[in-house]
């Protein structure tokens, strides 16, 4: 009897356990997820599913847009405040390292859709050996979008080179066309340029990465960084952004109009920029927009985000379970399959999903002859876009020099990493 009343009350415990565990990880119809996102990250495509999935769990996405500029420094106060974040948006691998992965990001590496991720995401979505990163998204970089009928209008290709990049804008000044197009309202944008550098300079010195994740590791060192910052600055002082006064108040979410408009020669933008003209403004054809790399100061390769942003999961949420269901809808085959359809994403970070390489992906590797590698958000910490984009804009207006700017963002980089007040 006593054996029998001992089995009867250890199989009673495990029943109690069983529907605790259950009433835990059941999802609370009526609650709502949280997702902090810069105000241009997220798509019409991303609504339709949070609505989907909303309309099957009866758990709310409630999306959080912040402005571009502000959105590192407004999440990190919401973390630190306990203000209701559940989901934040990061750079991928060492990019998270400014948001207290320790304390903050929550480990996914047991989740079942790890698995089908494609082996070269693997690396980005990691942080300190664990799966921190939702990310449904693309291989991703920035290069030089061309439009190829003012292109054609002045009888050149594509610069390879930073002379032939002043010829084009020269050329393009000649026939009354502004030569590029920079949002100069969007601070943010302004650090994308440096940014192409970091494969091509990573392979020229083999450990600069290793040396830029030390506190003692500055951009300084590199004279190249240096070379690209005073080229930058050359392109403002031949007026081929145009006036100040107007391209300091031009916004990135004008970027398709200001193309598509031919005003502008070109810009500085991500792979699926021509998508978005194509999709504004049909007539333009996506064929009529060829990307390339950014061809300052010898650089001569793509550096890529490897997954481009990812979602985090903040670890001292309470809606753990309805944030990691949330994650699972997104995994599913048929959903990945509608982003990537929708979005048109050239490399994705899922397998077994249907692709086709984009326009802009074949000119952009054709004009680096296919050499590329990560960018500087996935290899180091602390390549925030704000201040880097700030050091740049008071170069560009003439209150800092092209070294002065460099080391403006060496400062702030010590900053972050703590060792300078």
């Amino acid at each position: 009897m006593k054996k029998l009343f001992a089995l009867l009350l250890c199989l009673s415990m495990l029943l109690v356990g069983a529907a605790a565990l259950a009433e835990e990880t059941q999802l609370r119809a009526g609650s709502t997820l949280v997702v902090c996102a810069s105000q241009d990250w997220i798509k019409d495509y991303n609504r339709k599913l949070a609505e989907d999935f909303t309309a099957e769990t009866g758990v709310n996405i409630d999306f959080q847009l912040i402005p571009d500029d502000q959105y590192g420094n407004v999440v990190k106060a919401k973390l630190a405040s306990g203000d209701g974040v559940d989901i934040f948006f990061s750079n991928p691998g060492l990019g998270l390292s400014e948001y207290s992965p320790e304390k903050y990001a929550y480990d996914l590496s047991g989740q079942p859709w790890v698995s089908e991720y494609a082996d070269w995401a693997l690396e980005s979505i990691t942080y300190d050996g664990n799966v921190v990163f939702f990310a449904a998204s693309s291989l991703d970089g920035w290069g030089i979008l061309y439009n190829a009928e003012l292109l054609e209008q002045i009888g050149m290709e594509p610069a390879t080179s930073f002379e032939e990049l002043l010829a084009i804008c020269d050329a393009l000044q000649e026939i009354d066309v502004t030569p590029i197009f920079e949002p100069g309202a969007d601070t943010w944008h302004a650090c994308v340029w440096l940014l192409e550098t970091g494969d091509w300079l990573n392979r020229k010195y083999g450990d600069m990465y290793e040396k830029l994740c030390d506190p003692s590791g500055k951009f300084e060192d590199y004279p190249e960084v240096i070379t690209f910052s005073e080229q930058m600055m050359e392109l403002v002082e031949r007026g081929y952004f145009g006036e100040e006064e107007d391209w300091l108040s031009q916004k990135w979410n004008d970027r398709a109009e200001a193309m598509a408009s031919g005003e502008f020669g070109m810009m500085v933008c991500h792979m699926s920029a021509a998508d978005q003209i194509e999709e504004l403004y049909p007539e333009a054809g996506v064929e009529n927009w060829p990307l390339t790399i950014i061809p300052l100061a010898g650089n001569n390769t793509f550096s890529n985000s490897g997954g481009s942003m990812g979602m985090v999961l903040n670890k001292e949420s309470d809606m753990i379970p309805e944030a990691l269901a949330y994650f699972e809808f997104l995994a599913r085959q048929e959903n990945l399959q509608y982003v990537y359809d929708e979005s048109k994403m050239p490399i994705i970070t899922f397998k077994n999903v249907e692709q086709d390489v984009t326009y802009q992906y074949e000119t952009l590797m054709a004009s680096c002859d296919n050499v590329s590698g990560p960018d500087y958000t996935t290899r180091i910490p602390f390549y925030s876009a704000d201040p880097i984009g700030r050091a740049y804009i008071e170069m560009w207006i003439g209150d800092k020099t092209p070294l002065e700017a460099v080391q403006q963002i060496d400062k702030d980089r010590a900053i972050m990493f703590g060792v300078v007040e």
